[in-house]
C-alpha cells in the first residue's frame, strides 16, 4: 500500500467527517475526512472552472473565445450570469459578465475579477479588472503589436501577496507557402504590483523557452526548467527520452537567489497532472517519495513512499491533499495525503486500471472531473467528502 510521514503546516480546517481508511492493512481504523477553504494566496488563473471564494462554486466559459462568464453552483445545481442589469444582453463590457475580449485567464481574488483579454483580432492583450460586486471594468496593463505581422497574446499564472504574474509575449511571423511561420518569439515573465501598477520584469526568455511557474508565495516562486545542464555540465533539450531530464527550483523574485529543490542527479519522476502547487505548497516525487515544498520556509518534506517500485506514476495537490497514483497496465492504486497532519486515505480504485473518477478542478467543498465510466467526455462535480469516501456513484452533472 504505501507509508508515509507527517506533515505540518498552517492550513485552516473547514469540515471533517470520520471514516474507514482503505489502507489495505486488513484493519478498519476511523479516519477524519478533512476538506480545505481555497488559498487566499498563490490563486491560479483558469477559463474552463475558475473557483470562486465568494459564491463557493466556479465561474465558467459556455464556449471556448467567450468574452462573457457564467457563474455555476453546485450545491443548487443553478448557472447564471454575475450580471445586475435588467434586459441586458451580456454582449459588451457594460455588462458585468463581459470582460470586452477573449478571455484568455481569470481569477477571482480579493473580491475583484482579474482577467487577461485577447482584442483586435485577438492579436493584442489587456490585463484587466473589476469587482466581483459589479462595476466599470479597468485596464491594469495593455500590449499591442506595432507592426502587422506580430501578435502580443499574453498570458497570466494567477496572483499572489498583491501582485499579478504574467507572461509577456511578442510573436512575429513571416509568410511561407501561404502558411504563417513565426520568425521570431519574445517573452519575459513579468509581476504586476495592483496597488500600484509597478510592471516589473524578473525573467527573460532564452531561445524561446521561460520555465514553467509551479507557484508564488510572497517573494518566493518555484520553476521547473527543462534546460537544466547534466552533471557533466552538457545542456539537457526536450528531445524524445530526455524530456524529462529538468531542474526544480526556488527563486526569490526580489534578489535573484536561486536554490535547486531536485535536479538531474536525482531520479525526479514527472507527473502529467498541472495541479502542483496549492497555497504555499508544490509537490515532487523523487524514486519511491514524494514531498512537499514550502516555499514560504522554503523546506521540504517527504509526505509518502510506495512499498514497491511502480510502471506508472502520478501526482497532484489540491484541497491541501497530496494525490498519489501508481500501477501497471492492469491495476490502478490511489491515496490521498492530507499536508497538515499526514493522514492517509487509500482511494477505492474498483480493481481497475485507471481511477474511477479523475479530479480537474476544484472550488471549497466540491471537485470537478470525468468519471472513467463516462462516454460523453463531460465534466462532472462530486462532493470532496464522497470523492474521500470513493463514492464515485454521487458524482452529478
Amino acid at each position: 500500500t504505501g507509508c508515509y510521514s507527517a506533515q505540518d503546516g498552517p492550513l485552516t480546517l473547514s469540515s471533517s467527517q470520520t471514516m474507514q481508511s482503505n489502507s489495505g492493512s486488513g484493519a478498519e481504523e476511523p479516519v477524519e475526512i478533512k476538506t480545505y477553504p481555497l488559498p487566499e494566496e498563490n490563486v491560479r488563473a483558469n477559463i474552463i472552472y475558475v473557483p470562486s471564494p465568494s459564491t463557493g462554486g466556479f465561474w465558467t466559459c459556455a464556449v471556448f473565445n467567450a468574452k462573457t462568464i457564467q457563474a455555476y453552483d453546485p450545491a443548487t445545481k443553478t448557472a447564471y450570469f454575475p450580471c445586475y442589469q435588467a434586459g441586458c444582453k451580456h454582449n459588451d463590457a457594460s455588462c458585468t459578465a463581459n470582460f470586452g475580449g477573449v478571455i484568455s485567464g481569470l481569477a477571482e481574488y480579493r473580491g475583484n475579477f482579474y482577467a487577461m483579454v485577447y482584442y483586435n483580432n485577438e492579436t493584442a492583450s489587456a490585463f484587466v479588472t473589476r469587482p466581483v460586486s459589479g462595476g466599470p471594468l479597468q485596464i491594469l496593463a495593455s500590449w499591442e503589436p506595432e507592426n502587422e505581422n506580430e501578435e502580443c497574446r499574453c498570458g497570466f499564472y494567477g496572483l499572489s501577496f498583491g501582485k499579478a504574474y504574467l507572461t509577456v509575449s511578442k510573436e512575429t511571423y513571416a509568410t511561407e507557402d501561404g502558411q504563417a511561420v513565426a520568425v521570431k518569439e519574445e517573452y519575459s515573465k513579468c509581476s504586476l504590483d495592483l496597488e500600484t501598477g509597478e510592471l516589473v520584469e524578473y525573467m527573460t526568455d532564452e531561445d524561446g523557452y521561460l520555465p514553467y511557474m509551479h507557484g508564488v508565495w510572497g517573494d518566493v516562486a518555484v520553476f521547473q526548467d527543462w534546460y537544466a545542464d547534466r552533471p557533466d555540465g552538457t545542456p539537457v533539450k526536450r528531445d524524445g527520452s530526455e524530456d524529462y531530464n529538468f531542474r526544480l527550483y526556488s527563486k526569490n523574485l526580489r534578489t535573484g537567489e536561486e536554490k535547486t529543490i531536485v535536479d538531474v542527479t536525482e531520479n525526479f519522476v514527472w507527473t502529467a497532472d498541472p495541479y502542483v502547487s496549492w497555497g504555499q505548497y508544490t509537490v515532487y516525487q523523487v524514486d519511491r517519495s514524494i514531498y512537499v515544498y514550502d516555499m514560504e520556509r522554503q523546506t521540504a518534506k517527504e509526505v509518502f513512499t510506495y512499498d514497491q517500485d511502480w510502471e506508472q506514476y502520478n501526482y497532484s495537490i489540491m484541497d491541501g491533499h497530496v494525490s498519489a497514483i501508481c500501477g501497471t497496465e492492469d491495476r490502478c492504486f490511489a491515496w490521498v495525503i492530507d499536508v497538515t497532519d499526514g493522514s492517509v486515505i487509500e482511494l477505492d480504485t474498483l480493481g481497475g486500471d485507471v481511477m474511477p473518477f479523475s479530479v480537474n478542478y476544484e472550488c471549497n467543498d466540491y471537485f470537478v472531473g470525468i468519471p472513467h465510466d463516462s462516454n460523453n467526455g463531460d465534466k462532472y462535480y462530486i462532493s470532496k467528502e464522497d470523492y474521500y469516501r470513493s463514492n464515485y456513484d454521487a458524482a452529478f452533472r
